[in-house]
């Protein structure tokens, strides 16, 4: 092996579930379907059925087992952070989304009935009579009469002095979790005209309410536990205080106690409030992984506790200064990349580990495989009847050849955090963060070794492979142009520094398409790579982090907005051409057919 280092010339850029659903079917993209979800936020308890709130949309959970829950059926309708159950239906406060009332009459196939765009961030939502009630975050109140549910109407708003996060009824009085505005007290007898007749400052920002008796208790966020008398409701005053183990998120309160869930690890707390003005910790739970307790809710003697990253814990509460984790609903805390192979997809991502689907039919995902990795994975690519996984310092080779068993072959450690991975004929070729350019050995995939390196200055990011060349995108030093053909000693052949942070690299021809960070698209010209050359570019408000190309189509993904198309028939200026819009922030993007595939952070997207 040879190690050879260079140093980079600087040079200027001059750039200034459920059934499938089209979604923004006027933005050039349809959804076809996403699977893997992750990011819970909440929940509500029917019975034996759990209706929970992700990122994504409504996921619906059979209990009956008692232990871990175990998915019924799932309804895309990219937003979800609180629910409320009615009948029939459900009503989600979806964020930008908006409100959406979904139909639950029939568990396994959830219908979409209606839907309203807020005007604000939809956090919170509560239902009275035929009027929803929506915390809108920085606009305020919102209510709307949904009685008619495909069509729910706007009646009244009212702002509120802080970000509306959460909301609850007691008769005709809305109490609003506002924030930094603390504790809202909002009259609704007459929907059409509600009116602020209190409020109490909690010395915190106000997350969320629960109510028990005159008291409401506030997720007080880094304050803790806040207590409110509200027997007078305009005149609601603090009558007590608890630090709680970290941030106070969430909150729910059932025959004497109360549940806090705490963000930053701090777990699960379970309180005793039968003196209000005297609440005592009595437990404190945590989890194996993570500890982001978004939500919670207390059905009888067990308390569901929504995990941002890790899913849905089923706790034991019956005894409550020792309670007993009795199942979980477990979701990956992050889809980091994807590849396709004939009719099977390939994902990786935190806490999911390598998993596998027949996408025969991509509007129905079917399950094959799957096999456990640690935290730290980067990038995955295919070759033959194996797959090769980058994670933290290390290269991961399995076999897939005997689907649906996926086998472990060889872990092998590499300088530097791996960023992406390419592998073609006997080589994997990997960037790898501060240390640069590898290339692989992996004739044998059992005994892989290293055949070559070229430390590079900066944070090396993408890689595409052309021939007897590698290109290699540099957060910090720009677009770089390899000569491989000698693996053993990678060269440098020409750089660009681009306007942006270079992260990824898609090729057609001779032109090199670069997801450039904040500068969005550029296009280069690659033909001499000893001069490379600006063509074109399409800046746009984002962050350019991942691209590909299919004949006069580039898509780019921006992990502020979700999947922006391009028409680049003439390079030297590319054209929006419309878009996706996914609720996460993606990783990256990947064509396969007429498919494109999003890795959207929180779940994996299938659009076309």
């Amino acid at each position: 092996m040879m190690v050879v280092s260079v140093v980079l010339p600087a040079r200027a850029g001059g750039f200034p579930a459920g059934r499938p659903v089209v979604l923004n079917p006027d933005e050039g993209l349809g959804y076809v379907n996403s699977i893997l979800w992750s990011k819970a936020y909440d929940l509500v308890v029917d019975g034996n059925t759990a209706y929970c709130a992700f990122l994504n949309g409504l996921v619906i959970l059979d209990l009956a087992g008692g232990r871990s829950p175990v998915l019924v059926s799932q309804l895309y309708l990219g937003g979800g952070f609180d629910i409320e159950k009615n009948g029939p239906l459900v009503y989600i406060a979806a964020g930008k989304a908006g409100l959406k009332i979904v139909d639950v009459s029939d568990p396994r196939s959830p219908r979409l009935k209606g839907e309203a765009i807020t005007g604000g961030a939809a956090k919170a939502v509560a239902f009275a009579g035929r009027h929803a009630l929506i915390a809108d975050g920085p606009a305020g109140l919102r209510i709307f009469d949904v009685g008619e549910p495909r069509s729910p109407k706007l009646v009244a708003t009212l702002d509120t002095p802080g970000e509306a996060e959460g909301i609850i009824l007691a008769g005709t009085t809305a109490f609003v979790a506002d924030g930094d505005g603390g504790l809202q007290v909002i009259d609704v007898r007459d929907p059409a005209r509600p009116r602020k007749i209190g409020s109490c400052d909690t010395k915190g920002t106000a997350r969320q309410t629960a109510l028990s008796g005159k008291h409401a208790f506030i997720a007080n966020g880094a304050a803790g536990l806040a207590v409110i008398d509200v027997g007078d409701p305009a005149a609601p005053k603090q009558v007590a205080s608890l630090t709680t183990s970290s941030y106070a998120n969430s909150i729910a309160v059932a025959d004497g106690i109360a549940c806090v869930g705490t963000l930053y690890d701090g777990g699960f707390q379970i309180l005793d409030i039968r003196d209000p003005a005297a609440p005592i910790s009595l437990a404190i739970s945590k989890y194996t992984m993570y500890n982001e307790a978004w939500g919670v809710a207390i059905s009888g003697k067990t308390a569901y506790v929504v995990d941002y990253f890790a899913g849905i814990h089923v706790v034991d509460i019956a005894n409550p200064a020792s309670p007993a984790v009795r199942g979980l609903y477990q979701t990956p805390s992050s889809i980091v990349a994807a590849a396709v192979r004939g009719k099977s997809l390939f994902a990786i991502g935190e806490l999911s580990g390598l998993q596998v689907f027949d996408i025969s039919d991509p509007a129905a995902p079917a399950h094959v495989g799957a096999s456990p990795i640690s935290r730290g994975i980067q990038a995955l690519d295919l070759q033959g009847p194996y797959a090769y996984v980058t994670e933290r310092r290390v290269l991961r080779i399995f076999d897939v050849s005997t689907l649906p068993v996926v086998k472990a072959v060889v872990s092998f450690p590499l300088p530097g955090v791996p960023r992406a991975v390419v592998v073609r004929d006997r080589y994997a070729y990997l960037t790898s963060d501060h240390y640069g350019f590898l290339i692989v050995d992996i004739g044998d995939p059992k005994a892989p070794r290293i055949a070559g390196s070229l430390e590079m200055p900066g944070f090396a990011y993408g890689l595409a492979l052309d021939g007897p060349r590698a290109y290699v995108c540099s957060s910090d030093t720009g677009f770089h142009a390899l000569d491989i053909s000698d693996p053993a000693r990678p060269s440098l052949l020409g750089s660009f520094r681009t306007g942006g942070e270079p992260r990824s690299v898609a090729l057609k021809g001779n032109m090199a398409f670069i997801a450039d960070g904040p500068e969005g698209l550029i296009v280069l010209d690659v033909s001499n790579p000893l001069k490379i050359k600006a063509v074109g570019s399409a800046p746009f408000d984002g962050f350019a982090n991942g691209i590909a190309v299919r004949g006069d189509v580039a898509y780019v993904s921006d992990e502020t907005f979700g999947v922006r198309k391009f028409d680049v028939a003439r390079p030297s200026s590319p054209k929006p051409a419309g878009g996706f819009k996914t609720p996460g922030e993606p990783y990256g993007v990947r064509i396969e057919g007429d498919l494109v595939i999003v890795p959207d952070s929180f779940s994996l997207f299938i659009l076309k």
